[in-house]
Formats: C-alpha cells, structure tokens, sequence
C-alpha cells in the first residue's frame, strides 16, 4: 500500500495500478493533496492532472479547454499518435465538431443501439460455442473478450474483419507507452492508409449505410470535408471495438472476484444492466485521460494553468471521488447516483455510451448464461495487468467452469 509521503509532484506517468485493475492510488492522494498537480508524460511534455469530479466536469464542459490535439508542439504521450490526426470529430471544438456529432448521433442513440442486440448475441454465442468445445482452461481474454468486440464492430461499420484486425494492429502501437516515436509515427501513417482503403471502398459500392456510410454520404453531399472525413472515420475505426476489450474482461475478472452479486444477476438477468454500470464506474478504460489544452489563463484550487497548458482529467477521479460515490472502493451492482460520469460530460460526452451499455449487458449475459460457475483459474493476485495510452485491461484471463 503507497502511502502519502511515497508520491511528490511531479509525478510521473504513467502510475501503478492499485489492486485487480483498480485505480492508481497517486490518483487519490492527488485529489486531497495536489488537485491541480503537474505530471510529466513519457514524451517528456508536462500537464495538469484535475482529479476532482467538480473539477473533472468543468474541465470537460467549459469551452475554455479545447480538444485540439493537431498543433505542432501538443501534449502528446509518446509522438506522433492518432491525436495528432486532423479534421477527426476527436479534435474539434464548438460548431465543426457538433455539425460532424449530428451526422453520426442517429447511429448511436439507445434505440439505434438495441437494434444491435441479436447481432452481438449471435456473435457472442459463436465464440462460446468454440469456447465451450475448446480447452478447459482457457483465456477469456483470446477466447472471448477481444474477438467479440471486433466481429461486432466490423458488422456495425460494414468493413472486412481482416481490414479492422490490421488497422487495430497499428492502433496498438499508437497507443502503446513503451514504443519509441518513430514507431508511433509510422503505425499512425498505416492506420490513415487503411483507412483511406476502407473510404475507398464505401465510395466505390456507393454505400451509405451505417456510420461510416453515412460519413461518406456526408461528404458527397459537402456537408464536410475530405480531411474530417478521413479524421473521423479513423477515430471510428479506433473506438468501434478496441475500448470495449477492457470493460469486457475486466468486468468479467470483478464480478468473479464477487460471486454474490454475479450469482444475483444470472438469477435475475434484469440486474445485468446495473451491473455493466456499476463496472463501467469502478473500472474506467484508461488512467490519465487525454490531454485538453487551455486556451486562456484558467486558476484552480490557487493553480495557474496557463494558456497552452495541457490538462488531463483522469475519469476515475471522478467515479471514485468520495465526495460524490459513497465508498468508492466498493464494488456494488446497487449502487445508486451518477452512473454515467464515465462517459464523461459537455459536448464530447462518449458518443458510444448507450452501445457500450448495449453491448456489455449483451455480452455478460451470453457468457455466464453458458458459464454460470466460470471461475478464475488462477489466483486473482497472479493475472497480469496492461495499460497503455487509453486502456487499462488484464493481458490474460485464465478460466475454468
């Protein structure tokens, strides 16, 4: 267990994960000691690290802190990586990222997303099947929690599975914190040549169909540019899948880790939903956050964060702040308050929030319906932990049933 005199600032990035996934403990003694704390990425480039959720929700609704990543000299993790990547709806402000949002929003209301439920059950019961016949144990991470979000994905966005698995191959290198810059550079390189060979492709068949259809169809219709084209319709080939691999293990590792509540929602599937919330607040993707840039000189907590300062705000500092989450470090299915601050909030609030919903109480549901005694086939202390860029995930997950 750190204690409080084990951490000064600046800190350094990235953090050691606390227990079975769980948040950073630099994470907590920032929020009470140094709420506005300077933290040095692996680029070298400082930020500023907001850990409160008072803080964290101004951070990400006041247009005084910008998303745009495309400038010479931005914070960056590593190099060059996919924020570097212009006209993409990641890295715009005001009415240029709201003109790209309304063209993609019908695609992933809740209503839109349940349309997708008989798909991702088909293909969740096509890798349990291979599960079921396979060894036993097995690694729920390569059996499970990783194809499935990348044959789901491929089917929502209309592209070939072999396209979107070397495209993530890249993405992976993008995101990784132990690459060098030049890695990073060229994966970025190969992930906009694949995706000018998929835009390609939608062009040439004339299909409109489904988000990134509807992107090209935009285009046609100059309703945006070439350039926002390419740099959205990469973002979407980077959060279509990979984003849903952590909270797929990781859910599936903690619910594990408590029996009770897991046995209570494969008795009652009813409570499934409330499960994939509550692991979505005690389990955020990433640790850091990606950096927004202030635009103007902003004091917070007596910190001046100048203008051109980056600043990060760590979602898990908001759904583990125990001013607004009793207990925090609790995991429980019945947990009431804001069960969304994991998407965040303001105008970039996760586009795919009600399909990630959709999708996990979809896949939860699926794998311990066929596995209700699914246990850990090694001691929880023993499975191995990843982060990198955006993702916190265990790199494995033995199972037996």
């Amino acid at each position: 267990m750190s204690r409080v005199d084990d951490f000064s600032p600046p800190l350094r990035y990235p953090f050691a994960l606390g227990p079975h996934g769980t948040p950073p403990p630099v994470i907590a003694w920032a929020r009470k000691h140094h709420p506005v704390c300077p933290v040095l990425l692996p680029s070298g480039q400082q930020v500023w690290m907001v850990t409160r959720k008072d803080d964290i929700t101004r951070l990400l609704t006041q247009p005084v802190f910008s998303r745009d990543l495309v400038y010479p000299g931005a914070p960056r993790f590593v190099g060059e990586d996919f924020t570097a990547v212009p006209g993409g709806i990641f890295n715009l402000d005001g009415a240029d990222h709201a003109r790209i949002r309304h063209i993609l929003a019908p695609h992933f209301t809740p209503s839109a997303a349940a349309r997708h439920t008989e798909m991702i059950a088909r293909h969740a019961e096509g890798l349990l099947d291979a599960m079921e016949t396979g060894l036993n144990p097995a690694d729920l991470v390569e059996a499970y929690a990783a194809p499935l979000p990348l044959r789901v994905s491929c089917e929502v966005l209309g592209i070939p599975l072999e396209q979107r698995a070397a495209y993530l191959d890249a993405f992976r290198t993008q995101t990784s914190l132990v690459v060098s810059a030049a890695d990073v550079a060229a994966a970025t390189a190969a992930t906009l040549d694949l995706t000018e060979q998929i835009i390609k492709a939608k062009r040439a068949d004339g299909d409109h169909n489904g988000p990134l259809g509807a992107l090209v169809g935009a285009e046609a219709e100059g309703v945006l540019s070439d350039e926002e084209l390419h740099g959205t319709a990469s973002y979407l080939l980077v959060t279509g899948s990979e984003p849903l691999v952590p909270p797929l293990a990781t859910g599936a590792v903690t619910l594990m880790r408590h029996p009770d509540q897991l046995n209570a929602c494969v008795a009652e599937e009813e409570l499934w939903p409330q499960a994939v919330d509550e692991v979505l607040r005690y389990h955020h993707n990433g640790v850091l956050g990606l950096p927004r840039v202030a635009t103007e000189d902003v004091t917070l907590h007596g910190v001046r964060i100048a203008a051109g300062d980056g600043v990060c705000a760590p979602m898990l500092g908001a759904t583990w702040d125990p001013r607004h989450y009793r207990h925090p470090e609790k995991f429980d299915i019945h947990r009431s308050g804001d069960m969304s601050a994991t998407f965040g909030a303001g105008p970039h609030f996760c586009l795919g929030g009600a399909f990630a919903r959709v999708f996990l109480t979809t896949a939860y549901a699926a794998l311990f319906r066929r596995f209700p005694d699914l246990f850990l086939a090694v001691p929880e202390d023993d499975l191995p932990w990843q982060v990198d860029i955006q993702l916190i995930r265990p790199a494995r997950v033995p199972v037996c049933w």
